[in-house]
């Protein structure tokens, strides 16, 4: 609070200093005249919330681009993958619900939810994607930012991730949608480049005409 406080009075006093040259630079027939701007010298507020980033272009026509925006920053996850989870999960049907009890464009499984503070992650896309998106920041958490990890404990639950030594459990389900998911995040990636080859399994490539499948 002490530097804050020292920092703005700086910022003021250099101002005022400022302003008494500009006086008495007019007050001297010839002399330089310095125009300041009256919102020159504005302090930022530091709590004032950043401007959030434009949605890149190959995500913004996508359905509910502006809520998947928000809720994968607000969880510090790229939208490209929170996209292509929604993507291969529920075809963006916020309306899903598959078999085993997944709801919503995430497909969030209730008692998933249940650890957030949410007893119905159907009740909106909003919801369903704040649900969604905290669980995919605490499994990037939880396997390190292992991705092929991460997916397949998104669709398969951590337990059996762990249950198989760390590895993709042998699901016929889950071996298709981490690669569908891998592939799609591949396309949408703002930087594709970046991504031309990955590995969801150490010394396995992408096959990326694997299928999508949900739960």
């Amino acid at each position: 609070m002490t530097r804050i406080l020292l920092t703005r009075l700086f910022v003021l006093v250099a101002a005022a200093c400022i302003a008494v040259s500009v006086i008495a630079a007019e007050a001297r027939p010839g002399a330089y005249r310095l125009n300041v701007k009256p919102d020159a010298f504005r302090l930022t507020d530091p709590g004032a919330p950043r401007a959030q980033p434009a949605i890149p272009e190959q995500l913004a026509g996508k359905p509910y681009a502006d809520l998947i925006q928000t809720a994968a920053l607000e969880a510090d996850l790229d939208p490209a993958l929170v996209h292509a989870v929604i993507f291969v999960e529920s075809g963006y049907n916020p309306a899903a619900r598959s078999p085993k009890g997944a709801i919503g464009l995430m497909q969030v499984m209730p008692e998933v939810a249940l650890r957030y503070g949410v007893a119905d992650p159907g009740r909106s896309p909003e919801l369903n994607l704040r649900v969604g998106t905290r669980y995919l920041k605490d499994l990037m958490a939880l396997f390190e930012g292992r991705l092929d990890l991460v997916l397949a404990a998104y669709n398969a639950g951590e337990n059996a991730v762990a249950r198989h030594g760390q590895r993709i459990p042998p699901y016929q389900e889950t071996q298709l949608y981490v690669p569908a998911v891998l592939a799609k995040y591949r396309e949408w990636q703002e930087s594709p480049q970046a991504a031309k080859h990955i590995e969801y399994l150490p010394g396995t490539r992408l096959n990326s005409g694997s299928a999508a499948t949900g739960r």
